[in-house]
């Protein structure tokens, strides 16, 4: 256990600080990493104002406009800037500067939600959300670094984060107020 803790820990810790330095593992997908890395990403309109498509469209998913740079705003403690986005052939994302990062997997489905909290949850630092979607967690290291995942319906977003650190705001409390809007635009 103490070593599923101290890997699940240490890949949080590493997403975050590529994240920061501006690496691309922070928007990488990867089925075979941890939920501290993982981001599950789907398709994306650049510059789009609707976070979703009307239902039977064909057209993607703006990560951005699912997490707002107000949404951005309001858990770091100061303005990131505007969202960018860094959506690929692999999928939707954005990046709030290198504070926050997320991704949105359409149609990725509970089982790849419940496969990406199983080690989260052997690590004791998992916390469950309720409210939040269908079903949502959190992994939160020292309130300074987390990640989130939320699913409703079939559709996954993942959100990174590292705060600054002489704020430690990253608590379950204020990844639920951001996760309950993000939910509401999925």
């Amino acid at each position: 256990m103490k070593f599923q803790l101290r890997s699940a820990t240490a890949l949080l810790i590493f997403s975050a600080m590529v994240a920061a330095c501006g690496g691309a593992a922070a928007t990488s997908p990867s089925s075979t990493q941890g939920p501290a890395a993982q981001l599950t990403q789907a398709g994306a309109a650049a510059g789009s104002t609707a976070a979703t498509a009307p239902t039977g469209s064909t057209a993607a998913i703006n990560a951005c406009a699912v997490v707002t740079e107000q949404d951005a705003t309001t858990l770091l403690g100061s303005d990131p800037g505007p969202g960018q986005d860094t959506s690929s052939d692999m999928g939707a994302a954005c990046a709030y500067g290198a504070s926050l990062t997320l991704s949105v997997g359409a149609n990725a489905g509970k089982a790849k939600f419940d496969s990406d909290r199983a080690p989260a949850l052997s690590s004791g630092k998992l916390q469950d959300l309720s409210g939040v979607g269908d079903a949502a967690f959190v992994f939160i290291v020292a309130n300074t670094i987390g990640q989130m995942e939320i699913i409703k319906g079939s559709t996954i977003l993942t959100v990174n984060v590292q705060g600054d650190p002489s704020l430690q705001s990253i608590t379950a409390a204020s990844l639920t107020t951001l996760g309950t809007a993000a939910a509401g635009r999925m």
